[in-house]
């Protein structure tokens, strides 16, 4: 597995079964985004992307907070860093489409950018003591880190306008009703619940998962007969592979499948 021991701002546990536990590490901010964290996360992103071994991830706080947002009084203030041809917040996408399953383990406070952050992932577990604060508007900043994009794909049109112009605390119970976030634990049982599914999730198909991502990510914004040949292309693809042959073995002989996530 990649080495992953050079990072000021991230805690990161490659764990032997493929799981990928990533800690945002700058407590005393309730982890907020500077410069460093900005840069250091893309470049986490883009290693575990890599990582044959890293198979799932896992993404909490440190401390008493998930994310609070840009630390606005940080002495490093450097943007997210983007290629020349790529949008200020383009890298939100390595981790919406990040090939390998994504969960976000909410342990304290995700406010703005860190809300943003964690409806990047796939699968968002929340502490029962957490807010979840898209704050922009009652500072008179724009909503970014895509959650324009991908607050109303989760809970609709006009829920998502409301949540977004009062710019106040999600009652954790109608995100967990209007899919927001899919289970609210207490504190104590947050990580093992989040580390039970990745761990699970590990053991999967890798490439089916992320033919599978992809197929549902872009068929929120297409046509029917678009999800049939998109369907049809990931199909090609995963039946020319270890894993699904592994299946078919595992299926005659009566037995649990072997993964090895490729």
């Amino acid at each position: 597995m990649t080495d992953y021991s050079d990072y000021r701002t991230l805690a990161i546990d490659a764990r032997s079964d493929g799981v990928v536990v990533v800690t945002l590490n700058r407590p005393d901010r309730l982890n907020a985004f500077d410069g460093v964290m900005r840069e250091e996360i893309r470049r986490m992103l883009h290693q575990i992307r890599d990582d044959d071994a890293a198979r799932a991830m896992v993404l909490t706080g440190a401390g008493r907070g998930f994310c609070s947002g840009a630390d606005l009084g940080a002495e490093d203030k450097r943007s997210w860093p983007t290629a020349s041809n790529e949008p200020r917040f383009g890298w939100c996408l390595d981790l919406l489409e990040m090939p390998k399953p994504t969960i976000a383990a909410i342990n304290g406070v995700a406010a703005g950018g860190g809300l943003g952050l964690a409806l990047l992932c796939d699968i968002r577990f929340c502490a029962d003591t957490a807010r979840l604060l898209p704050i922009w508007l009652k500072r008179a900043i724009h909503p970014d880190d895509l959650v324009t994009w991908t607050l109303p794909k989760l809970v609709g049109y006009g829920r998502a306008l409301q949540w977004l112009y009062l710019a106040e605390d999600i009652d954790l119970a109608e995100a967990r009703a209007a899919g927001l976030v899919q289970e609210i634990t207490p504190p104590g049982d947050l990580l093992d619940r989040a580390l039970a599914l990745a761990t699970r999730l590990a053991a999967g198909p890798t490439k089916h998962f992320a033919l599978t991502k992809q197929a549902v990510l872009k068929g929120l914004t297409r046509e029917p007969w678009d999800g049939a040949m998109l369907e049809s292309w990931g199909q090609d693809r995963a039946l020319d592979s270890e894993d699904r042959r592994e299946g078919v073995r595992a299926f005659l002989e009566k037995r649990p499948p072997r993964f090895v996530g490729r």
